[in-house]
């Protein structure tokens, strides 16, 4: 991993008043821990940018960027590295950014030495003409409004300006309230992680430069490792992701997000799908327990207000390419993306194509609910008689 010399100090990047909300479980349960603890005063994250210090980049991040492009993400968190495996994939070159606590533990998760060589505790030092685009994918509240600024006006970026700017933040709709792996009640901060979003939000969306990107909305974060299609080989974390938690069968339902739940919605500005009373109703009556829950992770069944990493970390990356539009028009079939969009997912055992991608934004809204008077139950085959 490398590193620099000329810093700038912690407190101007992120909020350091953040509470650790996290406990963990794992084989290895201090690098668990670092992975989920908030960044705090104590952590190491700071930005080298050597001395050009103050220079305004170019006044446009909403420009898609070409194969080969560098990328930085900064986060940490889980969705930093499933993004920086999808942006990897996708032919970017992904330079991951967090303390190096965390660096030190992504290792164990991320099994790609290739991307933790090229992991930072900062921005570098040197200016490096292949970044053209940056990423904010921490999935916690550690994020000050200041770090906007510091990101925006470094000239590191290829030919001092930058492309692309994205910003990954929680949807404020939520609706089924589930917690992250692990959350628990004695440290509760609930309601001063979401004064940090929406600070940090509304900086960058009024930002300059920043504000002609995109603000990515997610839902619950879940999934994000191997245990589902074998596309998922490529870009999935280490299985012990599946156990980072105390909360019973979390594991399972983690596991179900990638066997099950890897389609995607796209829909406008901070939204979610609810499903509505008569709706569960007229499904509980239709069917009974085994058919409701397998009629439920098929045939594109949409999520309220929950997203598998990986179909976000390829929302990301498809984005990354595309320009953005302040005035999105809906079935225009333009090759841009909103500033302002959510993602959730539907239950589909593969990921989005980009064709599937490209209907999705050229057409966004919430998926349809099937009917549950058409679902047929399938047939489970014994395995020893196949």
């Amino acid at each position: 991993m490398k590193s620099f010399s000329a810093t700038i100090p912690l407190l101007l990047l992120i909020n350091c008043n953040t509470v650790c909300s996290f406990v963990t479980q794992s084989p290895n349960p201090s690098s668990a821990y670092d992975v989920l603890h908030p960044v705090t005063a104590a952590s190491s994250l700071s930005v080298g940018v050597g001395t050009r210090r103050g220079v305004q980049t170019s006044l446009s991040a909403g420009r898609g960027v070409s194969p080969g492009s560098k990328v930085l993400l900064i986060g940490p968190g889980f969705l930093q590295l499933n993004i920086a495996k999808a942006a990897k994939k996708a032919g970017l070159k992904p330079i991951v950014i967090a303390p190096q606590r965390k660096l030190d533990s992504f290792a164990q998760y991320i099994n790609d030495d290739e991307i933790m060589s090229n992991a930072l505790i900062g921005l570098p030092d040197e200016k490096d003409d292949g970044v053209e685009s940056v990423v904010f994918c921490s999935e916690e509240a550690v994020f000050g409004a200041s770090l906007v600024d510091t990101i925006m006006s470094w000239d590191g970026f290829a030919g001092g300006e930058i492309k692309r700017a994205i910003a990954c933040v929680p949807m404020t709709s939520s609706i089924q309230k589930d917690k992250s792996m692990g959350w628990m009640p004695v440290f509760n901060n609930d309601n001063k992680e979401e004064k940090v979003w929406l600070e940090f939000s509304k900086k960058f969306q009024s930002h300059p430069v920043a504000g002609e990107g995109s603000l990515i909305r997610f839902g619950s974060l879940w999934g994000g490792s191997v245990d589902g299609p074998s596309e998922l080989l490529e870009l999935g974390l280490d299985e012990c992701i599946y156990k980072m938690s105390l909360e019973n069968y979390r594991d399972l339902k983690e596991r179900s997000f990638d066997r099950f739940r890897l389609g995607g919605q796209v829909l406008l500005g901070d939204a979610a799908n609810p499903i509505s009373k008569d709706r569960i109703k007229l499904e509980e009556n239709c069917l009974n327990g085994e058919e409701l829950e397998a009629f439920r992770i098929q045939g594109g069944y949409p999520e309220q207000d929950r997203v598998n990493r990986h179909t976000l970390a390829s929302a990301v990356v498809y984005s990354l390419f595309r320009d953005t539009s302040g005035s999105f028009t809906m079935g225009d079939g333009a090759d841009y993306v909103p500033r302002e969009f959510t993602i959730l997912s539907k239950s589909l055992s593969s990921l989005p194509s980009e064709s599937e991608w490209s209907d999705m934004f050229a057409n966004p809204g919430p998926a349809a609910y099937p009917d549950p008077k058409e679902f047929v139950m399938p047939e489970i085959v014994n395995q020893e008689e196949s």
